[in-house]
């Protein structure tokens, strides 16, 4: 969906006037806007200029049929992945069903069509392409972080940083001057301001000093739009500003201005992501400086400084590691791919069924819906992951864990089935136990799809549930290739794992997770034979 629209655009085109206007009366009920043209040239035209969030499509339009338009889309790079679903009573030979399909269509609906179906699909396109493009954009963000970290990398000297930091802020982001202060042991600011090459230079301060003094006493991240009125003599419409944090103190900070563009909430992520890389790499230069004035002037005492500023940058750098963007992007990439697995595997037995004509299973959407919710918040825990990590109050509630068990099931048995494997569950009622259903999903989630990593097709899975004086116990046993015992200990630590293409965060996450419950989590294993883990949690009393 588009971001700037407060709710998503349907473009119907069709060359009957009734099944338009039929069209119009469903989808605005349901709080969609809907704009409508009846030949393929406007429909082309309009879906370039309008960037619907969706394009019902007929094939047998005057000027240019569907099949024409789709492949006009599909070439055009600011509407080459539109969700597109032809609504048509003409292609109905597979051929034809194949044609739309390979040209980019995101699904088929035949006349006459039930309209509460029509909408289910229409909802579900919207959903996944939402999904798509925030994955995309993250993707891209966190690929010029990992670049703009390697480039850091590259400097040692603050002079040069204070040149890079705010041109690579300006490569990045939109704007047309970039500053950056750092803050001295007196406090007195130092700063270095970059011009993007060709822009007008409007003011070589970019902010008032009440502006900066302001942000040095509370250093929040922030943007500001329409320049308010306090903020005298300043010639630019929009503006973010960020720390440059080391701990809990102030390095100093980053400020990015425009005048041809307004910020949002994406920019600011992605210069905050910036801003830290940015303080690691000054500190790390600073530790540097001071490591050279040290050799320079304190020969005699250089050996015993050089090991203590030494063993300082490994602590710092081993910190900083834990909240940048390559730690990110692994728990990212590790937790986001769990609940992608039943998205993926609905959605092609949904294409299956629309290939067959066999009416789409409504649950199967449902459970679309739910895994898509599940990574959103996945993705908020996760970028708190290096702070945060205590419960939150407001999620922990009552549990019953045999119900957890079984929707995690649900969301991996058809996953299951496609390899050839099987779970056997053997569930009893437990008394409840206090938690957070999130939390315990994805415990749980990690050990099922760890197992099914570990086995051979035929293989099985049996997962039980008991009560052992004040614990509830969920076992999950399978026969795959084992754990050596040598390595039994290790799986539980960060970054460690037996998988070729594992990152490591799995395991550990889960542990931390049943930990923050008062329980345990175990492990027993045998070469050849498989692997048993065990979570107990205290039930309520």
């Amino acid at each position: 969906m588009n971001t700037q629209r407060e709710i998503p655009l349907i473009l119907v085109a069709d060359d009957e006037p009734h099944t338009t206007i039929m069209l119009e009366r469903i989808f605005t009920r349901e709080n969609y806007e809907v704009r409508s043209v009846h030949n393929g040239v406007d429909a082309l035209e309009t879906a370039q200029k309008l960037i619907p969030d969706l394009l019902l499509l007929d094939i047998q339009m005057p000027l240019m049929n569907g099949f024409e338009v789709l492949k006009a889309l599909r070439e055009t790079p600011s509407t080459s992945t539109l969700p597109t679903i032809i609504i048509t009573a003409r292609a109905r030979q597979p051929t034809d069903v194949a044609h739309g399909l390979n040209l980019g269509a995101d699904d088929y609906v035949y006349k006459p069509f039930e309209p509460k179906e029509l909408l289910a699909r229409v909802k579900s396109k919207i959903k996944a392409h939402e999904l798509e493009m925030a994955l995309q954009r993250r993707t891209r963000e966190l690929e010029a972080l990992l670049t703009i970290s390697d480039e850091f990398n590259l400097y040692i000297e603050i002079d040069d940083l204070l040149t890079l930091v705010p041109d690579l802020s300006l490569a990045f982001l939109p704007g047309e001057s970039a500053m950056i202060c750092l803050l001295d042991e007196q406090q007195a600011i130092n700063c270095y301001t970059r011009h993007r090459a060709g822009s007008k230079v409007y003011h070589k301060q970019l902010v008032p000093p009440s502006f900066i003094d302001k942000f040095i006493s509370n250093p929040v991240p922030s943007i500001w739009a329409n320049e308010p009125s306090s903020l005298e003599d300043f010639d630019y419409d929009s503006g973010m500003i960020v720390a440059l944090p080391h701990g809990e103190s102030l390095l100093g900070f980053l400020l990015i201005a425009s005048r041809e563009s307004q910020y949002d909430d994406k920019h600011l992520q992605l210069f905050q992501g910036i801003g830290r890389q940015a303080a690691l790499a000054i500190r790390n230069a600073q530790l540097y400086e001071i490591q050279s004035n040290y050799a320079l002037h304190l020969e005699d005492m250089v050996n015993e400084r050089t090991k203590e500023l030494e063993s300082a940058q490994q602590l710092l750098i081993r910190a900083e590691k834990l909240a940048s963007i390559g730690h990110l992007a692994a728990s990212i990439a590790h937790e986001i791919n769990n609940p992608l697995q039943p998205i993926r595997i609905n959605l092609e037995h949904m294409l299956e069924d629309i290939q067959d004509n066999v009416p789409i299973d409504t649950r199967a959407v449902e459970t679309i819906q739910e895994s898509v919710e599940r990574i959103r918040r996945i993705v908020s825990r996760l970028l708190e992951f290096t702070g945060k990590r205590n419960l939150d109050s407001s999620d922990i509630q009552l549990l019953n864990i045999r119900q957890i068990i079984e929707s995690v099931i649900g969301l991996n048995r058809k996953f299951f089935e496609k390899e050839n494997m099987q779970i056997a569950a053997d569930l009893n009622d437990l008394p409840p136990v206090y938690g957070s259903k999130d939390q315990l999903e994805q415990v749980f989630m990690n050990i099922i799809l760890n197992a099914k990593a570990a086995m051979q097709q035929n293989g099985t899975l049996r997962i039980g549930t008991y009560l052992d004086n004040d614990y509830a116990i969920a076992q999950f046993t399978d026969n795959g290739i084992g754990i050596p015992s040598e390595e039994l200990s290790k799986i539980f630590d960060p970054f460690y794992s037996t998988k070729a293409s594992g990152t490591g965060l799995g395991l550990f996450v889960s542990y931390g997770i049943v930990q923050q419950h008062h329980g345990e989590i175990e492990v027993s294993s045998q070469v050849g034979k498989g692997s048993t883990f065990t979570v107990r949690l205290p039930i309520h009393k």
